[in-house]
């Protein structure tokens, strides 16, 4: 079980052993953005949604939770089970203590009068995360301008990636591997598309711009992820022109933002494919450095 499990299972068990979704949410994002611990090692990200900051992972994870039993769900609230709160009790002590703090300081009588004091205190302290909100707007989402952005997800969770990019301005989302799967939740095509969907932002796909599996091997040898970039060059981009040219058209008509997994773009395919970009759109290149 990882940390951040067990952090959001006492959650739960500083509020009585159940909760609404909403105000999990809720303590889950002040946890994170207003106590010493963050909610420990790896906690959740978040990003703008229907109802202020939301974690499609931290969501995941409740259902992986609920299935190995250590929580039931019901009409939008979890109740922890016997296992559920052995596992919570094995919290570290700080993450404990930040938990215990944040829960009794944003818990009214009710529950009506505790997502309302939640919304209120989130949503005037943190603007930013009420851009896509269907209760009320404090922020508007600004549209970047058009250029020849780039961007990896290494080290981040599906929610702070996007979150960066909405942040950026960036309404396309331009996948240029070649194989888009993913071990980390919400990297896969099929999930990033859906993701990407529920916030606004367009996702294409361009796997013949890509590197494949087989050609990345050893890549951390003295010399061979130089090697393997200088055949890209000879090969693929001179191979993929109506590729490259369709790419360009996406990324001049709108902020887009070509996607792979290394944080770092020069160590990236991305790095390259950018060139020839900038070259046919006359746009200037802005690699992201998206953090958490």
């Amino acid at each position: 079980m990882l940390n951040r499990h067990r952090a959001i299972l006492s959650l739960l068990l500083e509020s009585g052993g159940e909760a609404d979704h909403r105000p999990v949410t809720k303590w889950a994002f002040i946890l994170r953005h207003e106590s010493t611990t963050g909610g420990g090692p790896a906690f959740y990200q978040f990003l703008p949604y229907k109802y202020g900051p939301f974690s499609f992972c931290l969501f995941q994870e409740m259902a992986a939770l609920a299935r190995d039993g250590f929580v039931t769900e019901k009409d939008h609230r979890w109740t922890l089970t016997d296992a559920g709160r052995k596992a919570a009790n094995t919290t570290q002590p700080d993450v404990r203590r930040d938990i215990r703090r944040i829960v009794q300081s944003h818990t009214k009588s009710t529950r009506k009068e505790t997502d309302d004091h939640l919304i209120d205190y989130v949503y005037k302290k943190y603007p930013w995360y009420t851009v896509n909100s269907e209760i009320r707007q404090l922020a508007s989402r600004r549209r970047g301008e058009v250029a020849v952005y780039t961007a990896g997800y290494e080290g981040l969770l599906v929610d702070g990636f996007l979150n960066g990019l909405m942040d950026a301005g960036i309404v396309r989302l331009i996948d240029v591997r070649n194989n888009p799967v993913s071990r980390r939740y919400g990297f896969h095509k099929t999930t990033l598309r859906r993701l990407c969907s529920n916030v606004g932002i367009e996702y294409a796909h361009f796997p013949q711009l890509g590197i494949t599996s087989d050609e990345r091997q050893d890549l951390d040898r003295p010399g061979v992820r130089q090697s393997l970039f200088a055949e890209y060059a000879r090969t693929t981009l001179e191979d993929e022109g109506d590729a490259i040219d369709e790419v360009a058209r996406l990324v001049k008509d709108a902020p887009s933002v070509l996607v792979c997994m290394e944080s770092c773009p020069s160590e990236c395919h991305r790095f390259h494919l950018a060139k020839p970009v900038s070259t046919r759109t006359r746009l200037p290149i802005r690699h992201l450095e998206l953090r958490a």
